[in-house]
């Protein structure tokens, strides 16, 4: 069984030990064991894994920000510090956003496979265990809910630290350290897997998520906000992964799935442009963060980057929209104000994770790589009408390359400050204006190991050769 390094599960435990505010024994004091004896032991660990998920290392910035301060997206303010590394391309095995991304991602893994294995241990023999109906339906849903988090970490994890999925290779080149089965004992030596291994053990844990959601009922089901991962998020889930293997039908079936199993109406361009300022669940969300005051995120808010950090969008972005799109509602001139919280605090707001435009564009880009031009066209309606001008599906690009020229560009309207551009330049393959160097390919670059977890002597190994394809 691959096992993770000391060096990660010793900082994954002090984590646990002290970052999460539930009142419940830290995991490296007491046996697996023993850690979930009930229904609200595993519901305590889930909402430690979820804290670990949208921690400001993870989802709640870094995760995220990378993907636009590493690509043609955004420009850091040198004088601020904030991901300047990044951003300019000066990088190595100490950059210490690298480090916190790894290291937090291993907390969630870590969170998930405890929890998992208690609920899953409880469910076994609901007799003895004295699960009453209630129980058992809380149960699936909270191991569901932790299957497709650690698909998610994982499936982030290998799109930094790993070459991108190709389909039709033998994608054998270095993924991540799985996690399946148990968590990793530290004092362990540890194997990397392959690309082709990491998406293997995506799927299946996004197939094990939905197997307990099929214990539930639909309305069970529905009980799962948004500010969970709810039914609709793992099938967006689906979709997002099935993209980047080049799966295009797979992808089509499961963003669609996705928005079915959200049900919720479109909504209107002035509720798309004030949705950003308040935390309220809206029919655009289909998983998304919640930032409050309590969090008191303060300088690792993504609110921080682009405000006193003075982090703004490049003139490359500001340049794809035209008059009439009223997502530039959402920009003050160079400086985006998706995360610029609401009228009580900078810090509060939510941080979307999976929407319905996303669904929309995935089954969009996936119709176009099939050729299925009315198909991609009218998806892509749904958020190309944001520019006014556009008042058809007819009146799109309708050949198979303007089509995928246009979507490009859609998603970089679309998905500015969510952290969606690196992870796109990294599986289409295609060239961008990066650091000052024309044409650069992302899908040529993989992010270094960070060094501590090298250095740990326990057996995850460098990405070879990593620095040779840097800009």
């Amino acid at each position: 069984m691959k096992k993770i390094s000391l060096y990660t599960i010793l900082i994954a435990l002090s984590f646990w030990a002290t970052g999460c505010s539930l009142e419940t024994d830290p995991y490296s004091a007491i046996p697996s064991e023993e850690a979930f004896r009930t229904t609200q032991d595993v519901q305590n660990g889930m909402h430690g894994a979820y804290n670990s998920l949208g921690a400001f290392e993870f989802l709640g910035n870094y995760a995220l920000s990378i993907s636009d301060m590493a690509s043609d997206i955004s420009i850091a303010d040198n004088s601020s510090g904030s991901f300047v590394a990044i951003n300019i391309w000066n990088i190595n095995e100490d950059t210490p956003e690298l480090s916190q991304i790894w290291t937090k991602g291993y907390e969630v893994i870590d969170r998930c496979t405890r929890g998992i294995n208690g609920a899953n241990a409880l469910l076994s023999n609901p007799a003895e265990n004295r699960l009453t109906a209630q129980d058992i339906i809380n149960l699936n849903s909270f191991a569901s809910q932790m299957y497709s988090m650690r698909s998610l970490t994982s499936f982030i994890l290998v799109n930094i630290f790993g070459l991108p999925y190709r389909a039709g290779t033998p994608n054998s080149q270095l993924g991540i350290v799985l996690v399946d089965l148990e968590p990793i004992p530290a004092y362990t030596n540890v194997l990397r897997s392959t690309v082709a291994q990491t998406y293997t053990q995506i799927l299946k844990d996004i197939a094990s998520a939905k197997t307990h959601l099929n214990a539930l009922t639909v309305s069970q089901k529905k009980t799962v906000s948004q500010y969970y991962l709810n039914e609709a998020a793992v099938y967006a889930l689906e979709a997002r992964v099935k993209l980047y293997m080049q799966d295009y039908a797979g992808a089509k079936t499961a963003a669609q799935t996705a928005i079915d199993k959200r049900g919720s109406a479109n909504v209107s361009n002035v509720d798309y442009v004030q949705m950003w300022s308040s935390t309220a669940i809206t029919d655009e969300d289909i998983f998304t963060i919640a930032k409050s005051e309590a969090d008191n995120l303060s300088a690792n808010s993504i609110n921080t980057l682009y405000n006193s950090y003075g982090g703004f969008l490049s003139e490359f972005t500001l340049d794809k929209f035209a008059d009439n799109d009223i997502r530039k509602g959402l920009l003050d001139g160079n400086h985006p104000r998706k995360f610029d919280g609401n009228a009580s605090s900078e810090d509060v707001g939510n941080i979307p994770i999976f929407r319905k435009s996303e669904m929309y564009l995935i089954i969009a880009e996936a119709s176009a790589q099939q050729t299925q031009i009315a198909d991609a066209q009218n998806a892509l309606f749904y958020t190309a009408k944001r520019n006014t001008d556009i008042a058809a599906a007819t009146d799109l690009p309708a050949t198979k390359t303007a089509l995928l020229s246009f979507i490009a560009d859609e998603r970089i309207r679309e998905f500015f400050q969510e952290g969606h551009r690196m992870y796109d330049l990294r599986r289409t393959g295609a060239p961008a204006n990066i650091s000052g160097t024309a044409n650069y390919v992302f899908a040529n670059f993989v992010y270094p190991i960070p060094a501590n977890e090298i250095n740990s002597g326990f057996g995850v190994v460098q990405n070879p050769n990593w620095s040779n394809t840097l800009p």
